[in-house]
């Protein structure tokens, strides 16, 4: 049995994507039932409900909000998460090398494989593939869904814009050892991408127990933009002001307000700790999707 689990108001012409989801898997000779998200939340209680009642995959259709919710119900259960994604930055689809179309996303049901992915957690929340806390996630929580389903990618970048003429606050990182250092963002990645098709971590193995800290270490609106220019151009790697470090923990905190993104959705406020767990995720990726060599 299979469970698609659908945001019906999320991106372009939902209805439609949903209509091209069920002819697909009525034409493969699937067994399944379709979901309709009514709020924040749905998508967790009915992944839980799904596995729990034995689900052998569930579908996730929908952008950042529904695959991250759907992964978080399925955590730790022998369920498989497959994705029909929409989104401005279609990070998940990159990281996994999914199929452009609907039609490829759902033929991994019959032609792909399932690779078991240990999950991160940002206080009681899971993730599969970024965490951020600082300027990041300020961007992630000022734009709202509109901004995203109509500008796409634009609208991370327009609302970074607008976000920079803000006061930005410092935050302050622990990393195990107790090394305590001044950052002005600081992004947790268990994938290599960051923002679709932009590589953050080039070494990061997603399979593996262990994430990398990217943090920008100077202070200041430049110090931010040439940050971001630098990430969309895979050259911030050799900058002197910012720290790449693998790792499976980091605490961060602020004296000012500040925001936590978790897969592209708000959190809440600091504090936040990033740690990784031995929880799993059951994922369906295509046959060529890299592993590491054993």
């Amino acid at each position: 049995m299979i469970d698609v689990i659908c945001n019906p108001v999320a991106g372009p012409r939902p209805a439609g994507r949903i209509d091209r989801v069920r002819a697909c898997l009525a034409a493969m000779g699937f067994s399944f039932r379709i979901r309709e998200t009514g709020g924040p939340g749905d998508a967790v209680v009915m992944a839980r409900e799904a596995a729990h009642e034995g689900a052998e995959t569930v579908v996730a259709v929908g952008g950042d909000g529904t695959i991250h919710e759907v992964a978080n119900g399925l955590a730790g259960s022998d369920t498989r998460l497959a994705v029909v994604p929409h989104g401005t930055g279609n990070v998940f689809a990159k990281e996994f090398s999914l199929p452009a179309s609907i039609e490829g996303c759902l033929a991994l049901l019959r032609d792909g494989r399932t690779i078991s992915v240990p999950l991160g957690k940002a206080n009681d929340r899971y993730f599969v593939l970024l965490a951020s806390a600082g300027f990041d996630a300020e961007v992630v929580e000022r734009m709202n869904h509109r901004q995203k389903n109509v500008l796409g990618i634009a609208a991370y970048v327009l609302c970074g814009a607008r976000h920079l003429l803000r006061a930005q606050p410092s935050l302050w990182i622990e990393l195990p050892g107790r090394e305590r250092l001044e950052v002005q963002s600081v992004i947790v990645s268990r994938g290599r991408k960051y923002g679709g098709n932009v590589t953050i971590a080039p070494d990061a193995n997603i399979e593996g127990d262990a994430f990398h800290v990217v943090a920008l270490l100077r202070k200041g609106r430049w110090a931010i933009s040439m940050f971001a220019l630098d990430i969309l151009r895979g050259k911030h790697a050799d900058s002197r002001h910012v720290l790449i470090r693998e790792t499976t923990s980091v605490v961060a905190r602020s004296t000012i307000p500040s925001a936590v993104q978790v897969d592209g959705e708000y959190l809440g406020p600091l504090p936040v700790r990033f740690e990784m767990t031995d929880v799993r995720l059951r994922i369906v990726v295509p046959e060529e999707f890299p592993s590491p060599p054993a």
